[in-house]
């Protein structure tokens, strides 16, 4: 994947997600999977994109992939538990503007670089994207536990339009 199809691939998902906050947040009391509300995931997103700069500089410096595993996701999830959707909107945005801040000086010949993950070869690029595609997931998620359709997601303002 280029660099450019792959930023172009999370300006559409991080959008999205900032999309999908707005249209979701009148359900985020609802519950979602493993005792996790709607707005659990949305928290959890916000928590794990403010960390995502620090682990890249980590994998790069390393060429260890840190994971904060169930406790991390939790304390990522009760660090924001005070916002409500409005404002998680705006914290999602602006930790999406920090990765976004460090990720855009990357050239193909950076995302290619190649990392041993879990015993299986990851470029860069492909690390970065399977960030990009947790979000997607979690979105899905919540789209699922509100049974509302994709159509529900329509673009509002925001800070930032990354799409």
């Amino acid at each position: 994947m280029t660099r450019e199809a792959l930023f172009r691939e999370v300006c559409e998902c991080w959008q999205r997600t900032e999309d999908a906050i707005a249209a979701l947040g009148e359900h985020f009391e609802t519950q979602a999977n493993d005792g996790w509300t709607v707005g659990d995931l949305f928290r959890h997103l916000t928590a794990a994109s403010h960390i995502m700069s620090g682990r890249i500089r980590a994998l790069l410096s390393t060429g260890e992939l840190p994971f904060p595993g169930d406790d991390g996701n939790a304390a990522g999830v009760a660090k924001f538990a005070s916002l409500d959707y409005k404002m998680l909107r705006i914290e999602l945005n602006t930790a999406h503007g920090v990765v976004w801040m460090y990720i855009q000086r990357f050239s193909d010949e950076d995302l290619a670089q190649t990392f041993a993950i879990f015993g299986e070869e990851h470029t860069l690029g492909e690390v970065i994207r399977q960030r990009v595609l947790h979000e997607a997931w979690h979105v899905n998620e919540a789209l699922e536990a509100t049974g509302l359709p994709e159509s529900a997601i329509v673009p509002v303002e925001t800070a930032h339009r990354w799409a």
